[in-house]
């Protein structure tokens, strides 16, 4: 089976991407802690699933489809920034 790439979803990537690499450059300390102690608010677990099946059904609204890809964009930039926050502090060392 031949999996669709949607040219948009991979230009937000790439731009994700390079905004993480950007912020992650100017870590402190206390900036990489600060972002690993981050949590971001958003649907419920109950909320994310309805609507991960709504997608893979293919029935989202528009509403819906901008709900559920704001919230997975904010989760991929939120994710990578504490990957680079993980690696800075592993890499300078014990405090």
């Amino acid at each position: 089976m031949a999996s669709t790439v949607f040219p948009e979803r991979m230009q937000t990537q790439k731009i994700v991407s390079d905004l993480a690499d950007s912020l992650g450059a100017t870590l402190t300390e206390a900036g990489a802690r600060a972002i690993l102690a981050l949590k971001l608010d958003g649907p419920t677990p109950e909320r994310r699933q309805e609507l991960a099946g709504k997608a893979n059904e293919g029935s989202l609204t528009a509403e819906e489809f901008a709900e559920y890809e704001t919230y997975a964009q904010l989760r991929g930039l939120l994710a990578a920034l504490q990957s680079k926050a993980r690696l800075y502090l592993k890499q300078s060392g014990p405090a």
